[in-house]
């Protein structure tokens, strides 16, 4: 009678090679401006003129409001005076020292001070009366008008939130594993929900800081291309190469015997 023996299994490891593979991840990413400021009044007065409204385009050096600076160059006026009057007095009293004239030490130190006490007091003004215009320092938009004309403000209030539209920056936020794997000078991709689009954009900054809760990080880029349809705070998608080495497996092989009658 024939004998069958039991099924055996032979289970062969064989070694495979780490595979590393490139595919695009994605982040999340909005859009920022270079430049975003609040101009705040330098001076406190009347306003005369407001020359632009939400959403006016401006260039660098246009005039966006003019106040009522009457009092402040009859100041200045009069400090000038003073200045001229201390200017001469000084000059007066230095000329009859060298004549060999009755005046001490003392006196001319007193003529020297006055003039600088009232030089001081003119440059203030001077300084108060540049700010009579305020001019917008770059080119860009107006986001918000805070002020109406006739309207008197302190100094420190807010007159205007002006946007520099010109340079868009895109900021994505990365797991914080794909450091060893992101370097400046990278290119990207980015998607706008906005527009629809994809541009080509390169890595400029690594924010060199970890959130601790998300174990994110903050990495920066610049689009490339010029579309006049991106403005700051829209928001899309960054895609990056980046890559993921597969696991080494176990092969396991089968060898079936079946031992025969002898």
């Amino acid at each position: 009678m024939a004998v069958r023996s039991p099924l055996v299994l032979v289970a062969t490891l064989l070694a495979v090679p780490l595979l590393a593979t490139a595919e695009p991840a994605t982040a999340p990413a909005k859009l920022t401006a270079l430049s975003r400021v609040e101009i705040s009044a330098e001076i406190a007065a009347k306003i005369t003129e407001v020359k632009v409204r939400d959403g006016d385009r401006f260039a660098r050096g246009d005039l966006l409001a003019r106040f009522d600076c009457t009092e402040l160059r009859a100041e200045l006026d009069s400090a000038e005076a003073r200045r001229d009057m201390a200017r001469r007095q000084l000059e007066s009293n230095t000329e009859l020292r060298d004549l060999g004239g009755n005046i001490s030490t003392l006196e001319l130190l007193q003529s020297q001070a006055q003039l600088a006490e009232a030089g001081a007091k003119a440059k203030v003004l001077q300084h108060r009366a540049g700010h009579c215009e305020v001019r917008a320092p770059f080119d860009g938009f107006v986001i918000r008008r805070e002020v109406q004309p006739h309207q008197r403000v302190e100094i420190g209030m807010p007159l205007f939130e002006l946007l520099d539209n010109r340079g868009l920056e895109v900021e994505a936020i990365v797991p914080s594993a794909w450091l060893d794997q992101l370097a400046p000078g990278d290119t990207f991709r980015v998607r706008i929900e906005e527009t629809g689009a994809q541009y080509s954009a390169t890595l400029l900054r690594i924010v060199p800081a970890v959130d601790p809760v998300t174990r994110t990080v903050r990495v920066i880029g610049s689009i490339r291309e010029r579309d006049a349809l991106l403005v700051a705070g829209m928001s899309g998608e960054a895609f990056f190469r980046i890559e993921h080495a597969t696991e080494a497996k176990a092969v396991a092989g089968v060898n079936d015997s079946e031992a025969r009658r002898q």
